[in-house]
């Protein structure tokens, strides 16, 4: 397969200025629990997305999506919301952010490629504000910061609608380090790093299955659900005496609350045990206690499919091959932008085990299924030239 520095030269006829790694976000528990203002833990890892680019002499914006496939491109000079934009949306965002804040911003060839590069609308927008960011701001001299950086990419949500980013993955590309990962709470934007334990050499790995499933038909399906929690979260809001934090409102008082259909109930029970799963999480992660870890995923899991209706029967096997599996710890699907990502820890010496299933999967679904080692990795970074012939 082309690296996309190759890819870049085909489709331009000339040599990238620069080529920017965005790590890709992993939300390991408390993806949707923004709605709550509750907690969360995040950290990167090495799939995510890269961006090469070279200036242009004109005033024209060209991009290509390598892994879609797909190609668009602009002026400058008329930048205008189009529905058949999609993930060029957050290019023309960005641009018009910059050009508002006075920075000049050039015609440039752009070409992206990566799994960010198929995601779900808020993944790609941050991936590729970040990318296209940090790029220009080291072509260009901004001489931005990290925050002032995050500051930027977030506000260029105001131009876009469906495509918006999250606060919180913006600042895990940012401030990611390797082999830690961050607890946010999302009521004050605090957080912090912790190591996470369960590495290579630990006695228990964490690792990544990626199911192949279509990943536009299942992302819609996570859209829908994200627009009915805005929906009873609202309503709840509404319901409550003015003040309270949503995060601490109990399952006996939405249980009882008149507002809310029955729908909106299990989803505001999902989100609430989301936020709480996040921060048994964070306890056990602290302790390495891998046992309670694998119980928190698990129960994560049966919330996903009995309260959300985020599952799919490609998921339901793996999962279930799971528990049958031994040394298995516990195993949940998991946010990176990608539906059908799940993250399972498993003893060592017993993934090939596991991995035996995988074979299984494919014959009797018809997708390959990845499995890969899961470890945080960094944050942002520019990928000096002496690493082209292996990218």
């Amino acid at each position: 397969m082309k690296g996309i520095v190759n890819i870049h030269r085909s489709e331009y006829g000339a040599e990238p200025e620069i080529v920017v790694e965005v790590p890709q976000v992993t939300t390991l528990l408390g993806a949707f629990s923004e709605f709550c203002s509750g907690y969360a833990l995040m950290s990167t890892n090495t799939q995510g997305l890269r961006v090469a680019l070279t200036r242009r002499s004109d005033t024209q914006v060209h991009i290509f999506n390598s892994t879609r496939k797909e190609k668009r491109r602009f002026q400058l000079a008329a930048i205008k919301a189009r529905k058949e934009d999609r993930w060029c949306t957050p290019v023309k965002s960005l641009c018009q952010m910059l050009l508002s804040s006075e920075l000049p911003v050039p015609g440039f060839d752009l070409t992206i490629k990566g799994q960010s590069a198929i995601a779900d609308p808020p993944a790609i927008t941050a991936a590729v504000t970040a990318g296209l960011l940090a790029a220009l701001n080291e072509l260009m001299g901004y001489g931005l910061g990290p925050n002032n950086m995050v500051r930027l990419a977030y506000n260029s949500n105001r131009y876009s609608d469906v495509y918006r980013s999250r606060l919180r993955d913006l600042i895990t590309i940012f401030s990611s380090e390797p082999g830690k990962m961050l607890r946010f709470d999302l009521e004050s934007y605090d957080y912090s790093f912790f190591q996470y334990p369960f590495v290579s050499g630990s006695g228990i790995g964490s690792w990544f299955v990626d199911c192949s499933l279509p990943a536009e038909e299942l992302a819609e399906e996570v859209a829908i659900f994200r627009s009915e929690a805005r929906k009873a979260f609202a309503a709840l809001k509404e319901s409550m005496p003015k003040g309270t934090r949503l995060r601490t409102v109990t399952r006996k008082e939405i249980i009882e609350n008149r507002a809310l259909s029955e729908e909106w109930k299990r989803i505001i029970i999902f989100v609430l045990e989301d936020s709480a799963a996040a921060e048994k999480g964070y306890a056990a992660l602290l302790n390495q206690d891998a046992g309670a870890l694998g119980r928190i995923l698990s129960a994560e899991q049966s919330n996903l499919s009995n309260l959300a209706g985020l599952t799919s029967p490609e998921v339901d096997w793996l999962v279930k091959r799971a528990t049958e599996a031994t040394g298995v710890d516990g195993m949940t699907e998991i946010s990176v932008g990608i539906t059908g990502t799940l993250v399972t820890l498993v003893d060592a010496g017993c993934e090939k085990q596991y991995s035996e299933k995988l074979a299984e999967y494919e014959r009797i679904f018809g997708f390959k299924p990845v499995m890969r080692e899961y470890t945080p990795s960094g944050s942002i970074r520019i990928i000096p030239e002496d690493e082209y012939p292996l990218i």
